[in-house]
């Protein structure tokens, strides 16, 4: 069912893209799968099918992911899995890690729900904010720019809906809290990921 990439020693996905795509060869697989589609923050979210309290859940998180590297696997990943429903979470190694601002970042991820709306048109796409960190605050502008526009187009185009989980994680000051996150002060704690539960819990139509 699935085809598995051949191996490429460049490139820092594969090895999570292979234990993502093995754990699927294993199953058992829901019937209607929800895939949360992202980078790390899903895929360090080791408690999110109890979090969620949805055994439809399908983590195909993997480290380092970005919109591009969402289109690459979509074919490999997402497209055999046939969900019924996804959540994207990508935008925060786009900025960070590959030097693109909030708007090449948005222009990919149009591509990415474009490339979804071809391959799952049946599917309902739901778009999760990029989470401001506190070892990646030099690039808060970048996100809040970024996030802005994911907010507007998917009000405007009806493509996905907008899911903010960024804003949670903010305090008075509008600083991040650190007390949400793991000691490197990008990736949530459990702490984090329960506010994340609790908002995702009440998305209408995400996993009801």
């Amino acid at each position: 069912m699935f085809d598995f990439p051949s191996p490429l020693a460049t490139n820092r996905f594969e090895d999570d893209v292979v234990g993502i795509l093995t754990r699927l060869q294993r199953g058992p697989l829901p019937a209607r799968p929800i895939a949360f589609y992202g980078s790390s923050s899903f895929r360090l979210w080791g408690t999110m099918v109890q979090d969620l309290q949805c055994l439809n859940v399908v983590n195909l998180g993997f480290g380092g992911g970005t919109n591009l590297s969402g289109r690459h696997y979509l074919e490999k990943l997402l497209v055999p899995l046939k969900p019924d429903r996804v959540a994207l979470y990508f935008g925060e190694n786009d900025i960070a890690n590959d030097g693109l601002t909030g708007l090449s970042t948005f222009r990919n991820l149009e591509a990415l729900v474009g490339d979804i709306r071809k391959q799952l048109p049946q599917a309902a796409i739901f778009i999760l904010s990029t989470k401001q960190s506190p070892t990646r605050w030099i690039y808060a502008d970048a996100v809040d720019h970024y996030n802005g526009l994911a907010s507007d187009w998917c009000e405007n185009s009806g493509e996905a809906t907008f899911v903010d989980v960024s804003g949670v994680l903010l305090g008075e000051n509008g600083r991040p809290m650190g007390r949400y996150y793991q000691p490197d002060f990008i990736h949530l704690n459990a702490g984090g990921y329960a506010l994340w539960a609790d908002i995702l819990r009440r998305v209408p139509g995400l996993l009801s």
